[in-house]
């Protein structure tokens, strides 16, 4: 792991009632909240038992796609340290798909519309470049989350027994807390990735990888979820998007 400088350790703590969110990345812009046809973007957004978030809506057109995601590529390996957190909820699990992580491209709506990482039984289909954190599909054999990474249009060869979290999932109406960490292993090594997840009964799963992900790959906070084929919009409610890094001396 790379030193901290001597400017330590920057941490962004989200506040939705500070936070600016648009639709394409812009000047003084945090989050980019964007979706393909007829859905309803993330935005701010209050409510009795969950406070201060952001809420969005599918359509019901089958892999309608939403996504958050932070307005640059803030993020190295080679910094160190770096970390991205999320609070999660879902109203209806029984059609849906999501990323979280790290990715390699902003507004990935703009640039093809479908997420990053898609599971389908045990085949994985990753239309990212880059990708390293947590995949959740319903048309999966399995509905637990996994964990994932892809670098340089090469995917992880990692068993999918190793990456399922067993008995980790969705519950509908139900807070989900997730970590993505990445820490530098040096010259010529790919990050070690941390990933934990934390249900609302407090059950948590935690996985550590030695990944193929370059410490030189461009990446930025990301969150995306996909409709699948459900006769009804599904809505999403987000927040704790939280992130740091250390500043490296290099």
């Amino acid at each position: 792991m790379a030193n901290a400088g001597s400017r330590g350790f920057y941490e962004h703590i989200d506040d939705p009632a500070v936070s600016v969110i648009a639709a394409a990345a812009a000047t003084g812009t945090t989050w980019v909240a964007d979706s393909t046809n007829g859905a309803t973007d993330f935005s701010r957004a209050v409510a009795a038992g969950k406070g201060l978030h952001y809420a969005a809506a599918s359509d019901i057109t089958d892999n309608d796609m939403q996504e958050i995601c932070s307005n640059n590529l803030i993020f190295t390996g080679q910094e160190g340290f770096s970390y991205a957190e999320i609070l999660l909820q879902f109203d209806s699990i029984d059609d849906v798909a999501f990323n979280f992580g790290f990715h390699d491209t902003v507004e990935e709506v703009a640039d093809g519309g479908t997420l990053p990482v898609e599971l389908s039984g045990t085949t994985w289909t990753s239309t990212g470049s880059a990708f390293l954190g947590f995949v959740y599909d319903v048309d999966a054999d399995n509905d637990d989350l996994h964990c994932f990474w892809v670098n340089g249009d090469v995917d992880t060869t990692t068993a999918i027994a190793n990456l399922r979290m067993n008995g980790m999932t969705l519950t509908a109406d139900q807070w989900l807390y997730l970590r993505v960490e990445m820490q530098d292993r040096g010259s010529g090594k790919g990050v070690r990735a941390t990933f934990l997840a934390v249900d609302h009964n407090g059950k948590s799963v935690e996985k550590v990888f030695d990944t193929t992900v370059s410490r030189s790959t461009q990446l930025c906070y990301h969150f995306s979820f996909e409709n699948r084929a459900n006769a009804a919009a599904t809505n999403c409610y987000i927040k704790g998007l939280n992130f740091g890094q250390t500043t490296a001396d290099m």
